[in-house]
């Protein structure tokens, strides 16, 4: 497996846009966290701060598997070795497939962040 760590960063609360709280990243490998808080800065410094963020995150052919296994289908890390069901192994081996078909050596997905509320807000 490749090297993926399930990350939370602090974000600003949607509602307030003040004060940061503890947000959920996903499973990503360190560059491509690296990437996607590149990206989230650079939402947030244009003050388009909206409860669900969408950033794109770049994975090699070997990364994209587990990309979509850990973050879209649930799958532990530990399940990743020999617990994946055979018909969503095959979902995700046409998912690349068609993304690199035509040769690129990347895939690109894109990445929703659902940034938290802070306690201050008061929503319900």
């Amino acid at each position: 497996m490749t090297d993926f760590q399930y990350y939370f960063h602090q974000l600003p609360c949607f509602n307030c846009k003040k004060t940061t709280v503890s947000t959920d990243l996903g499973w990503l490998t360190v560059a491509m966290k690296d990437d996607v808080l590149a990206q989230v800065a650079a939402i947030i410094e244009q003050g388009n701060i909206q409860p669900d963020l969408s950033v794109n995150v770049t994975c090699t052919k070997d990364e994209a598997r587990d990309y979509l296994l850990l973050n879209f289908y649930g799958y532990s890390e530990e399940e990743l070795a020999d617990q994946v069901e055979a018909e969503e192994e095959q979902e995700v081996a046409d998912e690349i497939a068609g993304l690199l078909a035509d040769g690129s050596e990347t895939a690109v997905f894109e990445h929703e962040i659902a940034l938290q509320s802070c306690t201050d807000c008061g929503i319900d």
